[in-house]
């Protein structure tokens, strides 16, 4: 029986190392991409408000709860399921860094806390109807596919990641509409 997570990881991972440009862009993705994300959500609040501090204000309020709800929602999942890093399970994965404090996370894979938080902010852009919302997706999916790319991540993490931030989004839409 095959696992299709640990296949894809193989595929995708498998590319790692073989081309300088893809790899360059694969930790791009993995490390860098997220801290644009959060640029381009502030340059997009400070464009739907028309320079209004408190809309801008009110709305990185937003985007800071829903990533701490999901990033404390990570953790719980993190600890039910305690899945370690690929580096661990797969020796001969071409990873091309560890995490930081690599033993004291070395156990938490699941959910992939990179893909959570770049989902929220596509998630939280989208709630706040900010202009130029839809191409933090395409950041936001090359951020869950760099993270598999450089073998910290399998890719049932980046559907758990997204899955999170997904079900975040939808109770701070609910709150945002009805509070």
């Amino acid at each position: 029986m095959i696992n299709l997570n640990l296949y894809l990881f193989q595929k995708i991972n498998g590319l790692s190392g073989k081309n300088r440009w893809l790899d360059a862009f694969g930790r791009a993705g993995a490390e860098f991409v997220v801290v644009g994300m959060l640029g381009w959500f502030l340059v997009c609040v400070w464009l739907a408000g028309n320079f209004n501090i408190p809309f801008a204000v009110q709305s990185i309020e937003v985007l800071v709860a829903t990533g701490l709800v999901g990033w404390a929602l990570n953790w719980i999942l993190a600890l039910i399921i305690h899945e370690p890093r690929p580096f661990l399970n797969v020796p001969q994965d071409h990873e091309m860094f560890r995490p930081f404090f690599p033993s004291l996370f070395k156990w938490k894979s699941f959910p992939s806390d990179h893909t959570m938080f770049s989902f929220t902010i596509f998630f939280t852009a989208l709630i706040l109807h900010l202009p130029l919302s839809w191409p933090l997706l395409f950041l936001a999916l090359w951020v869950g596919w760099g993270r598999v790319y450089a073998g910290v991540h399998y890719p049932g993490d980046i559907v758990g990641g997204f899955a999170v931030a997904m079900a975040v989004a939808a109770i701070a839409s609910y709150l945002i509409m009805f509070l």
